[in-house]
């Protein structure tokens, strides 16, 4: 997969899909964040939300990595956790969806 070309319709497909699931995902992190921040009565009770708050920017920029080099298995976890479905790749190159859905079943 590191030296398959990306036509400019793949990039800009793969670039949607990406950006989809990563907004859903900060906006889910972001609602637990209020939730959690809601229920904050002192003090102390801030500082475990900032650890979590980090620990959830490290996963994100762990997990979203836009090299194309990366892209199948990026798009093969997301799959796995029910964020993309295969069928929102279907503009991808049979072999790129084939490396993506390998990395799915991982």
């Amino acid at each position: 997969m590191h030296d398959l070309k990306w036509s400019a319709a793949e990039k800009k497909l793969a670039r949607r899909v990406f950006e989809a699931a990563l907004a859903a995902e900060l906006a889910e992190i972001m609602a637990d964040f209020k939730a959690r921040a809601a229920a904050v009565v002192e003090p102390h009770e801030m500082w475990p939300l900032q650890e979590h708050l980090a620990r959830k920017q490290h996963e994100i920029d762990r997990k979203y990595d836009y090299r194309y080099s990366q892209l199948h298995l990026v798009f093969g976890r997301l799959i796995r956790e029910g964020r993309v479905q295969q069928a929102q790749l279907a503009g991808l190159s049979e072999e790129k969806r084939a490396d993506i859905e390998r990395s799915a079943s991982r």
